[in-house]
């Protein structure tokens, strides 16, 4: 018998005495189903696969690190809520925690009232501009940002 389990959100492995995904924080309380990713791509702000030349973030801290998310279309949510561009299932995440505009070719990356604030490169800021390697973080997300 297998001492592992895959989840049914993300599809990583998962010992089978956790409770919870150590990827993406889903519950694996109960029985559970599988269930299929939400395909960011329909909402034409986010796609998790895409031209290198493109402005993107890349998590290098928190349980989906490694993701990529193309930045596309703006501005772009990122937040607990669902509806978000950017979902970060979090509790250290508001619902609406950040929205990232391009105004005339600055990215800029906004605090919308968070409770944790955002942070770049080491400060909390209610409005920052993102360059080439700048660190966002979002409660216990870290991103990297690439301009294009």
């Amino acid at each position: 018998m297998s001492d592992v389990r895959s989840c049914p959100v993300c599809g990583a492995e998962v010992a089978k005495e956790n409770i919870q995904c150590d990827r993406c924080g889903y519950s694996l309380n109960g029985s559970t189903e599988k269930i299929g990713i939400i395909d960011k791509n329909d909402s034409g702000s986010i796609s998790v696969s895409g031209d290198r030349g493109k402005s993107r973030l890349t998590l290098t801290k928190g349980p989906l690190k490694g993701e990529v998310f193309y930045l596309e279309d703006f501005p772009v949510s990122i937040g607990r809520e669902p509806s978000c561009d950017i979902f970060l299932n979090n509790m250290t995440v508001s619902r609406e925690h950040a929205l990232i505009e391009n105004i005339d070719g600055q990215i800029l990356v906004s605090d919308r009232d968070s409770l944790n604030g955002t942070w770049v490169d080491g400060k909390c800021v209610d409005q920052a501009e993102l360059y080439d390697g700048s660190l966002l973080q979002i409660g216990t997300f870290s991103m990297r940002f690439s301009g294009a």
